[in-house]
């Protein structure tokens, strides 16, 4: 008996009758039913999702290279404005090596003009002090040949 029940009770979950086939046709329905309802706007809002994520991937893309490109032209226009700015300083600075230049030759000139000046003056003075000294070494002259001759004599000739 006991091949027999096995048997039996085997034959009997094995059966197909028609539950078999609603369960069936209720599973085909439901994958049929979630497949429009679930899963196809999941795989929609995924799709979404993912062609949004590469479009912003390729946004940022394309925005770091406008910020490479706008970075590269400032930095151009820093070197630009930075060689105007030297080639200004070294204007400036020939500009003031001409003006002292300048200066120098001028000063130069008014140093020598007045060095001349006071040569004359000194001349002046050393032939007023040369004619003051033969004045006066012609009077004492005279005074110390007077007193050494005890008499008087004259300062103007010889």
């Amino acid at each position: 008996m006991n091949g027999m029940t096995v048997y039996a009770f085997a034959g009997s979950v094995l059966s197909i009758d028609g539950s078999f086939l609603f369960i069936f046709f209720s599973i085909i329905l439901l994958i049929f039913i979630l497949n429009r309802t679930l899963f196809k706007p999941i795989n929609q809002i995924l799709d979404e999702r993912e062609r949004l994520g590469a479009g912003r991937m390729a946004e940022a893309r394309q925005m770091l290279v406008q910020y490479e490109e706008r970075l590269a032209g400032y930095e151009d226009q820093i070197r630009a404005a930075r060689a105007e700015a030297y080639q200004h300083l070294e204007t400036q600075r020939k500009q003031s090596l001409v003006a002292r230049q300048e200066m120098v030759v001028q000063m130069r000139a008014e140093t020598s003009e007045q060095v001349q000046a006071a040569r004359r003056e000194i001349e002046k003075q050393v032939a007023g002090a040369k004619q003051n000294l033969e004045s006066e070494a012609r009077a004492m002259a005279a005074t110390i040949s007077s007193r050494l001759l005890n008499r008087p004599v004259s300062s103007g000739g010889n």
